[in-house]
This record gives C-alpha cells, sequence and structure tokens, in this order.
C-alpha cells in the first residue's frame, strides 16, 4: 500500500488529517507522514492505530521462498558472480600479454622483440604509433594510402598507372 492510497481512504472515510490523528491517538504529523511515504509499512505502531479508525485493505503476502529455492537462488548468483570475475581476470590478462612482434625486419627475418602490452607490433614497428594528429599529417596518409592501393590495381591488371614512377 502506498501513502497516497492510505490518503485516499482517509478522504473516503470523510476525516482531515487532525481527525484521524485525535480518534487514532497519534500526532497529526504522524498521519502526514505515512501519508507522504511511497511504501506505508503495514505493521508500524502508527499506521496499526489508523488502521483500527480506517478500513485498511489486507496486506498482499507473496509466497516465501523454500529454504531449498533460496539456497539454489544464492548457488547460482555465486556462479554466475565467479564466472564474470574469471572472465575480467582473463581479459585483463590479455591486453596485457606480449607476443612477438613477427614485423620484417630490413634483412627479411621476422622481428624478435615482443610487442607492446596488448598489441601485435613492438616498438620498433608501429606498436606505440597513435597515427597522424594534425589534418596535415591525416591527408598526407590518406594521399600515400590512395597511391600505394592505385600501385597494386595496376600491378594486379598489368598496366601501369600514371602515379607509378619508372624505376
Amino acid at each position: 500500500m502506498t501513502g497516497e492510497e492510505l490518503a485516499e481512504i482517509r478522504l473516503a472515510a470523510g476525516l482531515t488529517q487532525a481527525h484521524l490523528a485525535q480518534r487514532a491517538g497519534i500526532g497529526r504529523h504522524a498521519v502526514s507522514y505515512w501519508e507522504n511515504k511511497p511504501r506505508v509499512d503495514r505493521y508500524s505502531w502508527a499506521v496499526q492505530r489508523m488502521g483500527e479508525v480506517l478500513t485498511l485493505p489486507e496486506p498482499e503476502r507473496s509466497p516465501r521462498p523454500s529454504w531449498q529455492e533460496q539456497a539454489d537462488a544464492q548457488a547460482e548468483a555465486a556462479f554466475i558472480a565467479e564466472v564474470a570475475r574469471i572472465k575480467a581476470r582473463a581479459e585483463a590478462i590479455a591486453a596485457k600479454r606480449r607476443v612477438p612482434c613477427g614485423a620484417k625486419t630490413r634483412k627479411g627475418t621476422p622481428c624478435r622483440c615482443k610487442s607492446e602490452p596488448g598489441k601485435r607490433r613492438c616498438k620498433f614497428h608501429g606498436g606505440i604509433s597513435t597515427g597522424a594528429r594534425t589534418p596535415e599529417g591525416i591527408e598526407r596518409i590518406r594521399e600515400a594510402q590512395r597511391k600505394r592501393w592505385a600501385r597494386w590495381r595496376a600491378e594486379k591488371d598489368g598496366t601501369r598507372s600514371p602515379t607509378t614512377p619508372c624505376i
């Protein structure tokens, strides 16, 4: 039951807060207090006294789960929490994992340095790189990529593109 419902019952009985308080033997502020609550505790002293004057509806009782159901629910909650903890730990470990870089060195052999934590490349082969930050740098990278792909397409088709330099 809510405080609004308690106020509606009082008004339906034709009582003011002061009259209800006087008949119930409680203070008017106690009536006001309970009428402003989002949920009324039916077992409180003041509400029981108001219930002697007003006809309050019977409280809804939900069936209480058995001890076995409560234990099962607790075990399931503990299991879910443990799985979440294990997943979080695995993700934290993966974020710190360092693997061999493997990028091609100038000699043509794979790089044997360890990667940066959580990355696939070492500090020498772009593991620390954050990319271009200025508009000019971003445009420079875009243009280099356009030229690179144009050259790749030309080699694939067997034709030369006008941007491919003669070597």
